[in-house]
């Protein structure tokens, strides 16, 4: 299997692809948005993207992507984070820490408590964030990274597990061309976008599924990129597109907002 992942080598997507398949080839990319791009170019077969952490929440970037690509969400992973703070062979005090922002904000705590004074620089992945600290050779500078990086990057472990949450997970999602059919356990991801605003809009859309006995397992916001107050709704259910009580609830939607379906894929929780 060929996938492309967030890179560069070393971050939280490289492990989650490595436990999917050890054999795929890996093909590393900037960002989110370019892994999408990637796969949709034919320039990989799938590709792998965190969705969201059970700690830091969802991760914008690909709510984004995912509604603006043809693609389709084919499977979930969730994958466990176990975070590490990383320095070179020489680390003494810690006075500048590298992060990505959602590695930050799942350590934040632990950060606070023991580094109180380090500035935190943002980078755009954990992979980054390990090039960063070996390109700079500095004795005080360290990096939040998984346990891949550490031996991939050669660097030196100063604190082992310091996500805030033990129970700390990312779900990823992989995207393709082809929506897989009914498994018996599906998750319907979709986006809605209301076509008017009223009293009792969200209540209506939502009480589709409920009518039909459909769960729901999340729901959030996202800013349309429209004017302020608009928003485009993220919803998940339980259940396949080709499940009557889903089907049904979609054809009513429909008749009042736009529907993205964002895929229909095998659950695992």
């Amino acid at each position: 299997m060929q996938i492309a992942i967030l890179g560069p080598q070393g971050t939280f997507s490289h492990e989650a692809a490595l436990a999917l398949d050890p054999q795929a080839t890996v093909v590393f990319e900037r960002t989110i948005r370019d892994v999408v791009d990637k796969v949709g170019s034919g320039g990989a077969e799938s590709g792998l993207i965190p969705l969201e952490n059970s700690v830091a929440g969802s991760v914008g970037e690909t709510l984004d992507a995912l509604t603006d690509t043809d693609l389709t969400v084919t499977r979930e992973v969730i994958h466990p984070v176990v975070q590490n703070l990383a320095g070179l062979a020489a680390a003494t005090e810690v006075r500048t820490v590298l992060a990505h922002p959602q590695s930050y904000a799942q350590c934040e705590n632990f950060l606070r408590r023991n580094y109180p004074a380090a500035e935190i620089v943002q980078t755009s992945s954990n992979g980054r964030s390990a090039e960063m600290l070996l390109e700079s050779g500095r004795a005080d500078m360290a990096a939040i990274v998984p346990e891949l990086a550490i031996g991939l990057y050669g660097l030196t472990r100063l604190r082992a597990s310091i996500q805030d949450n033990r129970y700390n997970v990312t779900r990823f999602v992989q995207v393709g061309r082809e929506m897989p059919a009914s498994s018996g356990y599906d998750r319907t991801s979709l986006a809605l976008y209301p076509q008017t605003d009223h009293p009792g809009l969200l209540f209506k859309l939502l009480g589709q599924f409920a009518q039909r006995g459909v769960n729901l397992s999340k729901i959030e916001s996202r800013p349309s990129k429209g004017r302020l107050g608009d928003y485009i709704f993220f919803v998940d259910v339980q259940g396949h597109i080709q499940d009557q009580p889903v089907a049904e609830a979609l054809e009513q939607l429909r008749k009042m907002a736009f529907i993205k379906v964002l895929g229909s894929y095998p659950r695992q929780y």
